[in-house]
C-alpha cells in the first residue's frame, strides 16, 4: 500500500473532506464566475472607456462648477434616482461612478463645500494644498489599480512619478547622532541596499522581505473573505479551517513589533522597517504585521502624485457620474438614513424640521465610516439588526491627525527642494518606536522639546504642473500623529472662532515645526510666507471623522482577524444599505478604491473584479502595442 488510508475512515475526516471539496466548488463558482448581469443593467468594465487626455483646467471658477456644485432640493428631487451615496470620498466616488458606468442614476450627496474627502485640495493666500494625498504606489505603470481609476475617470488623471529615493528617513532629528537613511524605488533595489548597509543583518532582512512577499501575494485572500457570503465564512471558521485559508491570516495575527523584534535587535533595522506606520496611524506594537507588509509592496516600485494635484481625481470622476444623469452635491448635510420596515427607503438632507429635505433610493452607499452609519444616521433598532453593529463598540476610531501647512516664496530650485518625503524621529521618539508608550505623553511633555515625529511633503515639487499654476510659490505639507483628547475640550466651540488658548497651544506646536523644519532646510527661515495649523478638531469638521481619526477605524490586530476581516463588508444585513470607504478594506487612497468595486459587486450581484481583470488584461496588451 502506498500509503495509510485508515485515518481517512474516520467518520469526522470524511465529512470535513466532502465539506472542504464541496466548499471550494462553491467559491470557485462565487469568486472566479462573473454572473451575468440582467438586462437592465450594463457591464461597467465590458470596455475600455479611456479617452484622449484633454488639457489641465486650471481656471477656478471652472473647477468649482464640478468641485464646489451646491445642494438644491430641486436638483436632488428632480428625478427618481437608483443610488444615493453618502460621502464624496474615493471610495463613494468609485461606488458612484461604478454604477453609472453600469447604467444607474447616482446621487452623491457630501457635507463639505468641496468635493473629494480626503482628495480635495484648498487654496489660501495665494498657495494650494492638499489635505491626504500626499504620495501614492501603484501608479508608475499600468497595474490593475491604474486600470481602474482609468476606468472610472475616462483615462484623464495623469501620474508624476516622485525622485528615485522618494522617501528620507531622519533618526535622532536635531541631536548630535542625527542620521539619514534613504528608501529607494524599484524591486529588490531597498532589500539590496539594506544588505549592504547593515551586512550582519542579512538573514533578517531577507526573512523580512520574504515574509512582505508573502503577504503580497495573499493579499487577494484578503479581499476573497469579503466576496464570500458571511454564513460560508463561518461554516470554515467553524471547521477551523480559517488557519489554512491564507498565508494572509497567519501573518496578520502577529503585531509588527513581535515580528520586527523576533527579526533582529538593531534599533536602526528596527526603525527602517517599521517607520512609515503613519501612513495608517497605528503604532507597531498594535498594528498587524500585514498592514505594513501591505505598505512596503505597495511602495515597491516607487511613488507617483496626480498631475494638477489631488482635486484632480475627483474633478475627473465626478462628469463620468453626471453623465449618466446623476449629481454629486455639495454642502449636503445628510442627517439620516430613511427606513421603512426594516429596509432602506433613502435619506434625510439638514436636521431642521422645515428645511430637512427627505430624497429616496432603493439602494444607499454610506462612505461615511462604521461609526457614523451606525451610531449617527440609522435608528439605533435598525442598526442593532447588522451583523457589523458589535464592531462599533469592539473597534475605536483611529488615531488624530495634525497637520501644518506652509506657503514658501520662490520656486523648488531656488529653495532646493526635491519630489520627496521626509520622515522625521527626535531621539526619545525614536527610541521607543516599538514601545507601548509611544502615545503616553502628556502635551505639556511634548510641548518641553522638538516634536517627537513629523511627516515634511513638497506638494509643489511632485507636480509637474505647479510652476505654471503658482509660479514662485512652492509649499510644505506636514503630518503627525496625536491623539484627540488633547484638543478635545474645542470640540464644540465654533469653528474659526475657538478660544485664544486653542489658538496659543496651536501657535506653540507651530513654532516647534517650524524650528525643525529651518533646522533642516535654513534657507527657508526668510522664504515662510504663509502658515496655519489644523487640529484633529478640524478634521472632524471638514471630513466628518469621529474624532478626527483620518483613516477611519483603528488599524489594530483585531481588525485583521479573519471573522472580522469577512464582516467589514459592503453588505450590512440592512436591506437596501451597503458600505465603502477605508472601514470597508484599510487606510489609503488605493483600498478605498477597491472598496468601491467590492461595493458595486455586492449591489449588481455579480464578481466585478473578474471583469476588471479581464478588461485590465486587454489594456495593457494594447498599451504593447
Amino acid at each position: 500500500m502506498l500509503f495509510n488510508v485508515t485515518p481517512f475512515l474516520d467518520v469526522r475526516i470524511q465529512f470535513v473532506i466532502i465539506f472542504t471539496i464541496l466548499l471550494s466548488y462553491f467559491i470557485k463558482r462565487q469568486i472566479f464566475s462573473s454572473k451575468k448581469l440582467s438586462g437592465k443593467w450594463e457591464n461597467p468594465f465590458s470596455h475600455d472607456s479611456r479617452s484622449s487626455v484633454t488639457p489641465l483646467v486650471i481656471e477656478h471658477e471652472k473647477r468649482n462648477q464640478i468641485l464646489k456644485k451646491a445642494f438644491t432640493k430641486q436638483l436632488a428631487t428632480a428625478q427618481k434616482w437608483d443610488a444615493i451615496v453618502i460621502g464624496s470620498g474615493i471610495g463613494g466616488l468609485c461606488s458612484a461612478a461604478i454604477l453609472s458606468k453600469a447604467g444607474l442614476k447616482v446621487l452623491v450627496l457630501e457635507k463639505h463645500s468641496t468635493c473629494g474627502g480626503a482628495c480635495h485640495t484648498f487654496t489660501e493666500e495665494g498657495y494650494e494644498f492638499d489635505v491626504g494625498i500626499h504620495y501614492v504606489g501603484g501608479f508608475t505603470r499600468q497595474t490593475i489599480t491604474h486600470t481602474l481609476l482609468d476606468q472610472i475617470s475616462d483615462g484623464q488623471i495623469q501620474w508624476a512619478q516622485l525622485e528615485h529615493n522618494y522617501d528620507r528617513v531622519i533618526f535622532d532629528a536635531m541631536s548630535p547622532t542625527q542620521r539619514e537613511y534613504k528608501t529607494p524605488s524599484g524591486v529588490g533595489v531597498w532589500k539590496k541596499q539594506l544588505i549592504e548597509r547593515f551586512p550582519d543583518e542579512r538573514k533578517a532582512i531577507e526573512n523580512f522581505f520574504s515574509m512582505v512577499n508573502r503577504m503580497k501575494n495573499s493579499y487577494k485572500d484578503f479581499i476573497m473573505v469579503k466576496l464570500l457570503p458571511v454564513w460560508v465564512f463561518n461554516l470554515i471558521s467553524l471547521f477551523g479551517l480559517s488557519r489554512f485559508f491564507s498565508h494572509y491570516f497567519t501573518l496578520s495575527g502577529s503585531t509588527l513589533k513581535d515580528v520586527i523584534e523576533s527579526l533582529t535587535k538593531n534599533k536602526d533595522l528596527q526603525l527602517l522597517l517599521t517607520y512609515s506606520w503613519g501612513t495608517y496611524g497605528e503604532p507597531p506594537y498594535r498594528t498587524s504585521f500585514a498592514m505594513q507588509a501591505l505598505i512596503h509592496f505597495h511602495y515597491e516600485e516607487g511613488a507617483s502624485y496626480p498631475i494638477g494635484g489631488a482635486s484632480e481625481i475627483p474633478y475627473r470622476i465626478v462628469p463620468v457620474i453626471d453623465r449618466a444623469g446623476g449629481q454629486v452635491l455639495m454642502k449636503a448635510f445628510v442627517s439620516q438614513i430613511l427606513t421603512k420596515d426594516g429596509k432602506v427607503t433613502g435619506v434625510r438632507v439638514g436636521n431642521k424640521a422645515n428645511s430637512a429635505v427627505d430624497i429616496y433610493a432603493p439602494i444607499v452607499i454610506s462612505d461615511a465610516g462604521i461609526h457614523n452609519t451606525f451610531l449617527d444616521l440609522l435608528p439605533e433598532n435598525i442598526a442593532k439588526t447588522s451583523p457589523i453593529w458589535p464592531l462599533t463598540s469592539k473597534m475605536k476610531p483611529g488615531v488624530g491627525c495634525l497637520s501644518a501647512f506652509i506657503g514658501l516664496r520662490g520656486t523648488a530650485e531656488e529653495l532646493g527642494l526635491k519630489a520627496e518625503n521626509l520622515w522625521i524621529f527626535t531621539e526619545s521618539f525614536g527610541s521607543k518606536i516599538l514601545s507601548s508608550d509611544i502615545f503616553d505623553s502628556t502635551l505639556d511633555e511634548v510641548l518641553d522639546k522638538p516634536y517627537p515625529e513629523l511627516f515634511l511633503g513638497f506638494p509643489s515639487t511632485k507636480d509637474p504642473s505647479w510652476e505654471s499654476r503658482y509660479p514662485g510659490r512652492s509649499t510644505i505639507a506636514v503630518v503627525s500623529l496625536v491623539k484627540y483628547s488633547w484638543f478635545a475640550q474645542w470640540k464644540d466651540s465654533r469653528f474659526k472662532k475657538r478660544s485664544d488658548e486653542y489658538n496659543r497651544l496651536k501657535n506653540t506646536i507651530g513654532q516647534q515645526i517650524i524650528d525643525q523644519i529651518t533646522h533642516l532646510y535654513p534657507n527657508l527661515k526668510n522664504a515662510i510666507d504663509y502658515f496655519s495649523i489644523g487640529t484633529p478638531v478640524t478634521t472632524e469638521h471638514y471630513l466628518n471623522t469621529k474624532e478626527g481619526a483620518i483613516y477611519g477605524l483603528e488599524h489594530g490586530l483585531e481588525r485583521f482577524t479573519p471573522k472580522n476581516a469577512s464582516l467589514l463588508r459592503p453588505e450590512t444585513g440592512i436591506e437596501g444599505l451597503f458600505l465603502c470607504g477605508q472601514d470597508v478594506m484599510s487606510a489609503g487612497l488605493v483600498p478605498a478604491m477597491l472598496s468601491g468595486v467590492l461595493c458595486t459587486s455586492a449591489i449588481l450581484n455579480t464578481n466585478l473584479f473578474n471583469d476588471l481583470f479581464v478588461l485590465h488584461k486587454k489594456v495593457k496588451m494594447s498599451s504593447k502595442d
